[in-house]
């Protein structure tokens, strides 16, 4: 059979039988409160599989893929910082779900009080982070599958964006969180399998460690191979990144208690260090066989094209369940940002259930739509995982867990929190432009830091929000 036809059938019967599925999920509640969190009920299994599936995505198939074809080990070095920014997120959960939070900004008006400049910062910041992932997997699959079936890359990323609205639009977070679970589920058992058929491909593990430099496979300097300096780009990126990211918050708030999201958390962060090591095997291997690709995101591709039909039309399948998971994810969080974070907050405050989900269906249109046009003017995958985690842990990570920890205090202010943010971006962004050989998101930390210190103490004497919080304590 010719492989584009192949992969037409195998995506045809995958993505017909989720979206079946998320269909038929999305008939059984349709208030906003579903489509937005899931109506606060999802089970345990449910929430891991879907932080798990989300958190993987298209970045494990090509971006970390990528990273053990260059650099042996070090994709699980990767996916470790990940999985500790999941775990510290545990931390937060009792106190999350009490708050009956549905979005990031909601967050810092809990801590920092109303304000429409601060409100309007964060809610572009929590954007930037789904939204960037929502390119990378759209750059994925397109540099996926234009190698195997010589389907123009253009045309790809139009016709999967546009199919990953029938995960979407049905239910909103709970269509994407159950059918992330199966998703989830597929890409477990299939990493196992193409694991062993690529150990057998390349001749065993003699012959691969034959054939690759001993830096990149030596344990533990293979977990470093990619670089010291790199690798402190991962931790004040990644790490910080991860706890910056509201598609993980979500998954919080849509679980059924704290108890729930917490085992959730820690399952997702154990299998997401096992997602790394799988990564970085393939990527071995893929080196031993071929090490002379120019591009490091183009390995997952090239082993496409070493495989009998009737394995590429699993691996196929694989690959469309692991990209859709974040897709449908990130596409759903950002819709929530603008439709009760903008739209409703400030444009409609009386507006009803109805036309506020109608709005969301939308609103997740529109979001592919800008989605797509970003990926083919940027489609470089690692560099939109890289550089949203970067800018997002710049602006929101001192203000976030700053806040937490000063909650029950007299120094917090909202010009604080503005001018953390603030100084954090700006800081980022003029040591990005330099180029310094420091990573610039530890500039825009540092930056954001001093501008919380600074500004909260020079507005402290404004702080009118935690005289509210007193008076309401009081009358309680």
């Amino acid at each position: 059979m010719n492989p584009t036809l192949v992969l037409v059938l195998s995506s045809a019967v995958v993505l017909s039988g989720a979206a079946l599925f998320s269909f038929w999920i999305g008939r059984k509640d349709k208030s906003s409160e579903n489509w937005i969190v899931g109506g606060r009920s999802l089970p345990m299994y449910v929430v891991a599989g879907s932080q798990f599936a989300t958190g993987m995505g298209g970045g494990v198939l090509v971006a970390h893929i990528g990273i053990g074809y260059s650099a042996g080990w070090s994709a699980i070095t990767y996916n470790f910082l990940y999985s500790i920014g999941i775990i510290i997120l545990v931390l937060l959960a009792d106190w999350l779900k009490k708050q009956n939070f549905s979005t990031m900004p909601e967050i810092f008006k809990k801590l920092y009080g109303e304000n429409k400049l601060l409100m309007s910062a964060v809610t572009f910041m929590a954007i930037v982070v789904p939204f960037g992932w929502l390119c990378t997997q759209l750059v994925a699959f397109g540099n996926l599958f234009s190698s195997i079936s010589g389907i123009p890359f253009t045309l790809l990323v139009f016709i999967f964006a546009a199919i990953s609205l029938l995960f979407v639009l049905p239910g909103g977070m709970t269509s994407v969180a159950w059918t992330d679970f199966i998703f989830g589920c597929m890409m477990l058992i299939m990493s196992i399998v193409s694991g062993f058929y690529i150990l057998n491909l390349a001749g065993g593990w003699s012959e691969i460690s034959s054939a690759v430099p001993q830096s990149m496979i030596g344990f533990p300097e293979g977990l470093g191979a990619v670089g010291m300096t790199t690798i402190l780009f991962w931790i004040l990126a990644i790490f910080p990144g991860a706890l910056t990211n509201q598609m993980s918050y979500q998954r919080i708030y849509a679980s059924k208690s704290p108890k729930v999201a917490k085992k959730a958390f820690l399952i997702a962060a154990i299998v997401g260090v096992i997602a790394g090591i799988w990564a970085s095997f393939m990527g071995i291997t893929i080196f031993s066989m071929n090490p002379s690709l120019e591009n490091s995101e183009m390995a997952s591709g090239w082993f496409l094209t070493q495989i009998p039909i009737w394995f590429m039309a699993i691996y196929s399948a694989f690959i469309i369940a692991t990209i859709m998971s974040t897709v449908s994810s990130a596409v759903q969080s950002v819709v929530v940002n603008i439709t009760k974070d903008i739209y409703q907050s400030y444009i409609n405050p009386e507006v009803s259930d109805h036309k506020l989900l109608r709005m969301s269906r939308i609103m997740a249109v529109v979001v592919i739509v800008l989605s797509v046009l970003l990926a083919l003017y940027y489609p470089q995958a690692l560099g939109w995982l890289v550089a949203t985690y970067a800018y997002s842990a710049s602006g929101l990570l001192v203000p976030i867990f700053g806040g937490f920890i000063l909650r029950n205090t007299k120094i917090l202010t909202d010009k604080g929190a503005i001018g953390s943010i603030a100084t954090g971006v700006i800081s980022a962004a003029i040591a990005q432009l330099i180029g310094t050989q420091i990573p610039y998101v530890a500039f825009g930390i540092v930056g954001s830091l001093v501008g919380f210190i600074v500004c909260n103490y020079l507005f402290k004497k404004e702080n009118t929000h935690y005289k509210n919080k007193q008076d309401e304590t009081q009358l309680g």
